[in-house]
């Protein structure tokens, strides 16, 4: 067995041994799809945040190994890379991501009155997370049970990423539009959702 496979394998295991957290956790989260305020009322519970965050950090893992597995993430620059290698390079680009998406927050000036929401909007990222790590991995599932070909399943993996994070970026303007204006909510938008996402994207398109 190889290396992915004994952490495919180990990450399993530890997915059993969270069940109850993880059960507890997706009626929040499927909360989450239908109503803003459903995010703010995790981030208000102690319990939910919490246990969303091991959530999140567990699915770290077979969502970068899902990632690796269907080259969902494939620039020019990568397309020479193989085997475990790709993989070590996607879980790179993730950690690159999520250092992209931290500086623009300590860096932007929080809203007069709004420090809360500012940071209840920062966090709900990891909800959102949890929902399109969780998604892909169901829908790579099912394309793999109904030996659908790969660069469908790419496809539909796409538009599933796609869908999830344009939803999640309406969520977050509803999140800061409830404190802020129309046009204020627009440029925290650009600047901490829109710049990281293209710094990620656009290597991909253009590289």
């Amino acid at each position: 067995m190889d290396i992915i496979g004994i952490i495919a394998g180990v990450w399993v295991i530890a997915g059993i041994l969270l069940i109850g957290i993880i059960a507890g956790i997706l009626p929040s989260l499927a909360g989450c799809l239908l109503r803003w305020k459903e995010c703010l009322n995790m981030e208000n519970s102690m319990k939910l945040s919490h246990d969303r965050n091991i959530f999140a950090i567990y699915l770290t893992v077979p969502f970068c190994l899902a990632i690796s597995c269907y080259r969902l993430y494939d620039p020019e620059f990568l397309s020479h890379v193989q085997g475990l290698a790709y993989t070590g390079c996607i879980f790179g680009v993730f950690a690159g991501y999520l250092m992209a998406r931290t500086v623009p927050y300590i860096l932007v000036r929080k809203p007069k009155g709004g420090e809360k929401t500012f940071k209840f909007a920062r966090r709900v990222s990891w909800s959102y997370f949890c929902i399109v790590a969780a998604a892909v991995l169901a829908t790579a599932g099912i394309c793999s049970f109904s030996k659908v070909s790969m660069e469908t399943s790419r496809t539909v993996l796409y538009y599933v990423i796609l869908s999830l994070y344009l939803l999640s970026v309406f969520r977050k303007f509803q999140i800061f539009n409830n404190s802020c204006s129309f046009l204020t909510s627009f440029l925290y938008l650009c600047a901490l959702e829109i710049l990281p996402a293209g710094i990620l994207v656009l290597p991909a398109v253009f590289l």
